[in-house]
């Protein structure tokens, strides 16, 4: 078998798959929730992305899709499970999910410094978000805030004032 056939089975495999699953639902065989299944659609669109990562180390590009798919995937996994309502406290994960994929890359990849860049100011935009919708969390966040100032202006030398003055 050719190098070029092999690439086209697990293609094939996984459509020859869904049309199967998709057929037995259709059949009243499978009891599909649509509202949930897609939501699975996507956890394993971003696990076949990893698996390709893992298979073939040198593309670390498919870190990235994979990292943001299943954040994305699970988000709404966990919508569809519960409450579409939750989304309203969930949604930050959406700036967050690139920030992961690209702590992923950094991590598993070829550890290029550059990729944090990024990585931290959408975390730290995702974080504010996150703590805001939370109902808790928005009263914590600026708290935090405030104590962190506090310690540094009354920790020794936080004053930044030269002995003797």
């Amino acid at each position: 078998m050719s190098e070029g056939n092999k690439r086209q089975i697990v293609p094939g495999l996984i459509l020859i798959g869904l049309g199967i699953v998709f057929l037995l639902g259709n059949f009243g065989a499978l009891d599909l929730d649509w509202e949930v299944l897609w939501t699975w659609i996507l956890i394993v669109m971003g696990v076949i992305f990893w698996l390709g990562f893992m298979f073939d180390r040198s593309k670390d590009g498919l870190i990235m899709p994979g990292t943001i798919l299943l954040t994305i995937g699970i988000i709404f996994n966990i919508s569809a499970r519960f409450d579409w309502a939750i989304l309203d406290s969930l949604w930050p994960f959406f700036i967050l999910a690139p920030a992961f994929g690209f702590y992923a890359m950094f991590l598993f990849g070829k550890r290029d410094r550059g990729i944090l860049v990024p990585a931290v100011i959408l975390t730290i935009i995702g974080t504010i978000f996150l703590m805001g919708s939370i109902p808790v969390l928005k009263y914590v966040w600026p708290l935090l805030l405030i104590g962190i100032g506090v310690l540094i202006i009354t920790k020794p030398g936080g004053g930044n004032t030269k002995e003797g003055e």
